[in-house]
């Protein structure tokens, strides 16, 4: 099967754990509160947990990089990018996958680099079997190992950009645009907002 027969959906490995971690800190804050019959600190503390179990889903569950025949989705914390593959100059994972652009840089919250910890962990086996378009600048970074978010993100947007190209797709080199659409999560600000503002009222004024 060509990769490009697929479309593939990243979300931060590390970043799922802590949001389920702080989940359950805050379900089992919030039961404590019930079973010991402290319905006061219910009121005033209920909204606070879902405030924080909420940001924790939005900074750390919620982004993702999705890469598809259309291009390739970044969405991060309250904007979501739309990168048409013409766009795309160059992949970059110094800090986070960064997809260049004539006219922009796209950072994915999704796909951070690893820590100083992971990339003295990685062995040459994990630069194996990369994409040629990895190795452009002559050395790859540890930032581009699959076993990091940044560089399993990077691995299948190199693997589709170059899948495009090879078949002649990508040759007449026209952008529409600026190759890049930008869309607010308007739900998700609202959310957060009201959330923000409730759980404050409640701390303040519920006794």
């Amino acid at each position: 099967m060509r990769v490009t027969e697929e479309s593939k959906t990243l979300r931060p490995r590390f970043g799922q754990v802590l949001t389920v971690l702080v989940w359950c800190v805050c379900a089992a804050a919030l039961v404590t509160i019930v079973v010991t019959g402290r319905w006061a600190d219910l009121g005033r503390y209920g909204a606070l947990a879902l405030l924080v179990a909420y940001v924790m889903w939005l900074l750390f569950w919620s982004p993702s990089v999705t890469i598809s025949l259309a291009g390739v989705e970044v969405r991060n914390l309250l904007r979501v990018h739309a990168v048409s593959w013409p766009a795309i100059q160059n992949v970059d994972t110094k800090y986070a996958l960064t997809l260049i652009t004539p006219k922009r840089k796209v950072v994915a919250w999704a796909a951070p680099a690893p820590s100083r910890y992971a990339t003295m962990r990685a062995t040459r086996s994990d630069a194996s079997g990369l994409p040629e378009s990895t190795f452009m600048l002559g050395s790859i970074r540890p930032s581009d190992i699959p076993s990091s978010d940044s560089g399993l993100a990077a691995l299948y947007v190199r693997r589709y950009w170059e899948e495009l190209q090879g078949a002649g797709h990508l040759d007449s080199g026209i952008v529409e645009g600026t190759g890049v659409v930008t869309r607010w999560l308007g739900r998700e600000a609202a959310a957060l907002i009201a959330l923000a503002i409730i759980a404050a009222v409640c701390v303040a004024f519920v006794r």
